[in-house]
């Protein structure tokens, strides 16, 4: 027998085990009934990006050669985000260039796809919102930065990644997206300037940012500075490369629970108290990389009186003494604190990975905790996909 003369069910079942983008679109092309059989598979998919595991709603989007992006709408009816890295910037075997996908056909993508909720560009791409109208339907945008020239209200956009931006300028084009409920930036400048005047972004839940600099070394560290114009927010994911951090200390974040901070270089245990002082109500602390002792766990246990998990499983300078302590100091006061340290744990965090390099470029749910609080930074999700849509 045929292949081609095989039953439907068959087919269908040959195609279940079908993940790559480039052999799905080839036996779609096949002959009209295959095209028609395929989409049994693909109706499933919604996500589209390079992930080497299989899961029934994925498909890895690694190709070798150009493809024509505005079949995927037919191909992936329900496409909820697609990691257009691979697709848009193809290196040719045979010659040194990159073949890019052009912006109208990226338009019509987004026109024709109305389950679309999110793409993810190359970091070296340009993002302008008013040569590509369509971007503003999108709820969630990974891209290398945006245009400076940026002017539109784009109210669909909940999620932003940028690898690439000037915080200054940022800060001058946040109020373009006012229903921003996350961004994980990398920051290029040095912000030793940056001074915050406004709420730049009133309602933003989820707050990650890490500088960088190649060509020289950086004095300060504002992130702290640029939290305080996010008055909303919930969580927040911070690395910092230097060892002198800036921070208002007349701010306070009612309604920070959950903070990462993660240290590449030493920092000043009175600088680090004093900033703990304006989380008042937090629940969920990391300090990553840190030259911690065990009298400042007893510390911190104090300043924090809502403190339910504590992790500083990187600081190699806490002693088992300071588990000893936590647990002492939680059975005198009547309080319950999950400790996560090198020397092990006292209590546990049920359900959740404690991989903090563990990553995954899509995550489902909205939720800081589970997918992105004992992660590194670098391993940060692009999007949290809201399941309940």
């Amino acid at each position: 027998m045929l292949i081609n003369e095989l039953p439907d069910d068959c087919l269908l079942t040959i195609f279940d085990y079908i993940k790559d983008l480039q052999d799905l679109i080839n036996c779609f092309k096949v002959c009209v009934k295959w095209s028609n059989v395929i989409v049994g598979r693909t109706r499933r998919v919604k996500y589209l990006f390079n992930q080497s595991y299989y899961s029934p709603d994925y498909v890895c989007n690694y190709v070798n050669r150009p493809i024509d992006v505005t079949c995927l709408s037919k191909l992936f009816p329900n496409l909820r985000i697609a990691d257009l890295f691979h697709i848009s910037n193809v290196l040719r075997s045979n010659e040194a260039m990159i073949i890019r996908t052009p912006t109208k056909d990226i338009d019509k993508l987004i026109r024709d796809s109305e389950s679309l909720k999110g793409i993810i560009f190359p970091c070296n791409y340009y993002l302008d919102f008013e040569l590509m109208p369509e971007i503003a339907n999108l709820e969630m945008l990974s891209t290398g930065y945006l245009s400076p020239k940026i002017s539109g209200i784009y109210e669909n956009v909940k999620q932003l990644h940028l690898y690439d931006c000037n915080l200054g300028l940022f800060e001058s084009i946040a109020h373009c997206f006012p229903n921003l409920e996350r961004i994980k930036i990398y920051v290029a400048d040095d912000g030793k300037d940056y001074r915050p005047d406004h709420p730049a972004m009133a309602n933003l839940k989820i707050f990650e940012m890490a500088f960088y600099s190649f060509d020289r070394p950086r004095d300060i560290s504002c992130s702290f500075l640029a939290m305080d114009s996010c008055p909303a927010l919930q969580s927040a994911h911070i690395r910092i490369d230097c060892s002198r951090i800036v921070f208002n200390d007349a701010i306070k974040h009612a309604n920070l629970q959950n903070l990462v901070i993660q240290f590449l270089e030493p920092i000043e245990w009175d600088k680090l108290r004093k900033q703990m002082s304006k989380y008042p109500n937090l629940k969920h602390l990391a300090l990553r990389d840190t030259s911690l002792e065990d009298e400042h766990i007893e510390q911190l246990i104090f300043i924090l009186p809502k403190l339910t998990l504590l992790d500083i499983r990187e600081s190699r300078g806490v002693t088992r003494e300071a588990a000893d302590h936590v647990r002492d100091y939680c059975k005198h006061f009547g309080r319950s604190i999950k400790f996560l340290s090198a020397e092990g744990r006292h209590g546990e965090w049920p359900h959740i990975s404690l991989n903090i390099y563990g990553s995954n470029k899509i995550c489902r749910g909205f939720d800081f905790m589970e997918h992105c609080f004992f992660k590194n930074f670098d391993h940060l999700p692009h999007f949290l996909d809201p399941i309940d849509d």
